[in-house]
């Protein structure tokens, strides 16, 4: 993003927090772990693959990080926000 902006690293990072609230890396790791709530709930693939998608290659790592970011795992938010859950709760 740095390189994209023609910005100096310390002008581009004060913009961005600015900007966006966030730092650079922070915005990344919030767009990545809204995109494996969005998998967790609706894909039926395990974490490893869905921590790769979303660009992570640790899945520990990335399971620290999404209950750090999240409060909750990854697997209870899959059991709290999974679409079958809903469909089998409105179906009775």
């Amino acid at each position: 993003m740095i390189d994209l902006s023609g910005l100096a690293r310390s002008t581009f990072r004060r913009r961005f927090l600015d900007a966006t609230g966030y730092t650079p890396i922070d915005y990344v790791h919030a767009v990545r772990v809204e995109e494996a709530k969005q998998l967790l709930e609706t894909a039926g693939n395990g974490l490893e693959a869905i921590a790769q998608e979303v660009g992570y290659e640790d899945e520990a790592s990335f399971r620290k990080l999404f209950k750090r970011m999240t409060g909750i795992s990854p697997a209870e938010h899959r059991r709290q926000f999974d679409v079958e859950r809903f469909q089998r709760l409105r179906n009775g």
